[in-house]
């Protein structure tokens, strides 16, 4: 998932732990520098590749089941706020 990416392993990693720290894609902007945009494809990666990256996660930098599960909830969410709220909206009154 790390292939032919610009910015270091260890900046994309961090950039996971955030999210998996319940942190949102503009506050991660605003520590790390990187855009929203690029942090959603990592996540898109990360997702085709998750029982690689959780084993690299869990080992090399000591995420707990809970920050991992975040991770994958924001992953199936998209980084939407609110998204099963807005998703039961959509699909009971049509709006978002």
């Amino acid at each position: 998932m790390f292939y032919r990416t610009r910015h270091s392993r260890d900046e994309i990693i961090e950039c996971m732990q955030l999210i998996g720290e319940r942190n949102s894609l503009a506050a991660i902007y605003r520590i790390k520098g990187i855009k929203e945009e690029t942090v959603m494809k990592w996540l898109e990666r990360a997702e085709d590749h998750v029982e690689q990256f959780e084993e690299y996660l869990v080992k090399e930098y000591q995420l707990t089941r809970v920050q991992i599960d975040a991770l994958w909830t924001f992953v199936g969410h998209k980084g939407e706020k609110g998204g099963s709220q807005k998703k039961m909206q959509k699909e009971l009154f049509g709006v978002e």
